[in-house]
């Protein structure tokens, strides 16, 4: 962590010594508190004044709610004990967030699913990066206390997501519990969810999603496990690559969400195509791999926005070179295409209404992962103007990045 003079809060105080993931999640609630409670409020004013009917995305939500492993089912209970806010929009909140963005963006404006307007192809963001041995180049990391003599693979994500000013960002810490991993990550405050992080062991798991979905009788929401519920479950149950194959290897392709996975161990990387409507998972080992929202191995929905963006993710990773971290980060802040859906540094274009940009997709955080290193490298909203952060699990880490306090300064 390179923050210096900054009010902090340590890992004993706030995260250890819990025994149950509801326990937890009752004390991440109680960190995010603020932040959760003003952006539900938000949604909550803007969903009256549209007029919203919410009980579609009410049933959506409850019934995808039955995929959910118990012990995130009663971390998720857990924290909507703790909010003073309407259950039915925070309910909203975490479960069919892109789905109430969609209904958010009036007219034929930009959606999630519908960058360029109504009938454009899915256009759902993220921009991912993976390199790998023997192309990474040590730069020295992040200080975790280890000496290991060498570098792991690199994995980059920029996170994409619509309505950005209600979704606030903070650093989830998450320790050993029972059997389970410890984890750390930067995502959504106030949700069960997670789209990357690191784990104790050093195992990195971050995704890009793919517009493509499984088929049969047995496929319902009920069934079909969540991406960011996929995510966060390989961390907390896994310790290596070989396990994160295994356990997606262990069940029916087709109840998983279509995706792209950058996995990562301190010695190995691979980028996974899970594609459930053709019932495969295709392993891409190359030393340098990116991915938009399409797949590369295989057929899946293709939109303008993905393409574009693949094709300079390429550009900029191309030639014989060794990247390291700062080679990332320039491809994370790289604005061609842009301002709007194309560019890897997504951002609103001129006539988005900010700070919320419900209709268009936007970049909410970066973060660079080293495997076999539980620490993170992050950026709190564009990573072209957001400070760099650093964290290692189990350190102490600035309270405004716990409690989502960080995110709402950048909104006021």
């Amino acid at each position: 962590m390179d923050d210096t003079a900054v009010d902090t809060t340590a890992y004993d105080d706030s995260i250890a010594g819990v025994d149950s993931f509801a326990e937890h999640a009752q004390r991440r609630a109680e960190t995010e508190r603020e932040a959760v409670e003003w952006a539900i409020d938000e949604l909550e004013s803007i969903i009256d004044e549209q007029g919203i009917d919410l009980e579609p995305l009410l049933e959506y939500g409850r019934r995808s709610q039955e995929s959910l492993p118990d012990r995130h089912r009663r971390a998720y209970e857990a924290m909507a004990d703790v909010f003073d806010v309407d259950p039915a929009v925070y309910e909203v909140y975490v479960f069919a967030y892109s789905e109430l963005c969609e209904e958010l963006a009036e007219g034929e404006g930009r959606s999630e699913k519908h960058p360029k307007g109504v009938g454009s192809e899915i256009g759902e963001g993220c921009t991912n990066a993976l390199v790998a041995p023997p192309r990474v180049e040590s730069d020295g990391g992040i200080d975790t206390g280890a000496d290991t003599g060498t570098t792991g693979p690199l994995v980059l994500k920029n996170r994409d997501i619509a309505g950005r000013g209600t979704r606030p960002k903070s650093i989830v810490e998450q320790p050993p519990v029972d059997d389970y991993y410890g984890l750390l990550t930067i995502d959504t405050c106030g949700t069960v969810s997670m789209f990357k992080g690191v784990n104790d062991q050093g195992l990195v798991a971050a995704n890009t999603y793919i517009d493509c979905e499984g088929e049969g009788e047995d496929v319902t929401p009920e069934t079909r496990l969540r991406n960011g519920t996929v995510i966060r479950m390989l961390l907390e149950e896994c310790a290596t690559i070989e396990g994160a194959r295994e356990f997606l290897e262990s069940r029916p392709t087709r109840r998983l969400m279509g995706q792209t996975l950058f996995l990562a161990d301190d010695t190995d990387a691979v980028l996974l195509e899970v594609n459930p409507a053709a019932e495969r998972i295709t392993a891409d080992d190359d030393s340098v791999v990116t991915r938009t929202n399409h797949f590369v191995c295989s057929a899946s929905a293709e939109a303008e926005s993905s393409t574009k963006r693949r094709q300079r993710a390429l550009e900029l990773l191309e030639g014989d070179e060794q990247l390291d971290r700062e080679d990332l980060w320039r491809f994370a802040r790289d604005h061609a295409n842009g301002p709007g859906d194309d560019s890897i540094c997504r951002h609103p274009e001129p006539e988005t209404d900010e700070p919320h940009a419900f209709g268009q997709l936007t970049t909410a955080s970066s973060a660079i992962f080293e495997g076999g290193s539980p620490a993170i490298e992050a950026a709190m909203g564009n990573p072209c103007e957001a400070e760099r952060i650093r964290c290692t699990f189990g350190d102490e880490i600035p309270t405004d990045l716990r409690t989502g306090q960080r995110w709402l300064d950048r909104l006021h």
